[in-house]
């Protein structure tokens, strides 16, 4: 049985029908029927057919019909007889099992079987079923061994519930291997606790790698920090990549420093994207340089959203919005 499991785990397809064969001795369908549709997939007719023949044994017929209509296409196949069966334009075995979706027991299967990525996905699963319980059953085995996405998972889970010191060490299981995200959310933990020094390396790691959110974190550190002409770096790095926070701040910056040009540009980015601050400070700006319709529309477009100085103002002058 080692040896099977070591060849058909390598790609094997006769070890992995006779695996399936052996489980399916023991009556242990499920096992059976995951490796032997791994065979099938290799285009072995007799796979197809052991895997029919177990769903005959249960009553599932419709499946039954399946899996024999498709080992009688792959046996025409082999003789070079595919094209006389059925219509030419359906899809062939192999494209027909390429798409076979697998059943959450075949994915079961593979993580009893020492598949990681299958424990990830269990935990994917459980999770999207609200089954947090099972969710970090298998993403805590995925992690065990070294799945960097499931140590995100599971930090988030852990995040949400509380659990700061699990938290904290999931991310920066993560963060250690480059996971951009697992950095920022590490970089945003440690600022909570006060670790700004330490929350600004992993943040700037992460910008570095290339994520928005801390690229936006990045220049807010060092705005608080005074290092206007690094934040300004940062913010415009974001900015041009849509970030409409980093477009705000960036406009701010500008505005205070005296570069109304360039405040103004950003201003009217974040105001195009429907920030109402943005619109409510561009429209003061077109009401500077005399441009009163476009104020106007912007003033109205701020005050739609709530804004209370834009519609302070539309009141003053008789508008509505």
């Amino acid at each position: 049985m080692d040896r099977l499991s070591r060849q058909a785990k390598r790609g094997d397809a006769g070890a992995q029908f006779a695996l399936g064969e052996v489980y399916r001795n023991f009556k242990d369908n499920w096992r059976a029927i995951y490796w032997l549709k791994k065979a099938a997939k290799q285009g072995m007719a007799q796979a197809s057919r052991a895997i029919a023949d177990i769903y005959r044994s249960q009553n599932k017929q419709r499946k039954a019909d399946k899996w024999s209509a498709l080992a009688r296409q792959m046996e025409a196949q082999n003789r070079d007889e595919y094209e006389s069966i059925g219509d030419s334009s359906s899809a062939s075995p192999s494209e027909t099992l390429e798409h076979e979706e697998e059943s959450v027991e075949d994915i079961e299967i593979a993580a009893a079987e020492g598949d990681v990525e299958a424990m990830y996905h269990l935990g994917v699963y459980y999770e999207e079923e609200n089954n947090t319980q099972m969710a970090v059953h298998w993403y805590d085995l995925a992690v065990v061994e070294g799945h960097v996405q499931a140590a995100f998972n599971l930090a988030l889970i852990y995040s949400k519930a509380g659990q700061k010191k699990y938290a904290l060490e999931l991310f920066k299981l993560a963060a250690e291997q480059d996971h951009d995200q697992a950095q920022y959310r590490l970089s945003l933990l440690l600022a909570a606790e006060g670790l700004v020094s330490e929350a600004k390396t992993w943040c700037e790691m992460a910008a570095k790698q290339g994520l928005i959110s801390a690229q936006f974190q990045m220049a807010a550190l060092l705005e608080e920090e005074q290092r206007f002409d690094e934040a300004i770096e940062w913010y415009t790095v974001a900015a041009k990549r849509g970030d409409i926070d980093s477009q705000y701040n960036l406009a701010n910056l500008l505005a205070q420093r005296g570069d109304r040009t360039d405040a103004m540009k950003w201003y009217q980015a974040a105001a195009e994207q429907g920030d109402a601050m943005a619109q409510h400070n561009y429209a003061i700006m077109l009401h500077q340089d005399g441009r009163m319709d476009e104020a106007l529309t912007m003033y109205k477009a701020a005050a739609r959203q709530g804004l209370e100085a834009s519609q302070l103002l539309l009141q003053r002058n008789n508008e509505t919005w």
